[in-house]
């Protein structure tokens, strides 16, 4: 671009800014007009609030009331078992020898001999 194609651009957005500034209301005129519209605050529908909870309070009554009694059974935690799908992943090879404390001036080989390779 030339200065003399760069001087009339500037020329024509001067010209539409204030255009734009000659068509806009001022700022005082559209914060009263806001304020003028200000909304009352809408009303709260308190009844249904009420009558949902008159019905969750009731739902929680009935389901206590028509529970089975659990009271009488209990479970024995001592022979509950529950073996993860993930467990055989702990299970290392030759994990006898790190559950044993080992003795120096003694070796035991029968232990290792039993060993298999997968």
């Amino acid at each position: 671009m030339t200065d003399r194609n760069d001087s009339d651009l500037r020329d024509r957005f001067r010209a539409l800014r204030r255009e734009d500034a000659a068509a806009a209301p001022p700022f005082d005129a559209t914060l009263a007009a806001a304020r003028a519209r200000r909304v009352a605050p809408p009303r709260r529908p308190r009844g249904w609030l009420a009558a949902a909870a008159v019905a969750v309070a009731a739902v929680a009554v009935a389901l206590l009331l028509t529970r089975p009694d659990r009271h009488g059974r209990t479970i024995d935690l001592a022979t509950v078992r529950w073996e993860g799908p993930t467990d055989f992943l702990l299970v290392l090879p030759g994990d006898e020898l790190l559950r044993t404390i080992p003795r120096f001036g003694r070796m035991n080989l029968s232990s290792l001999s039993d060993r298999r390779t997968p």
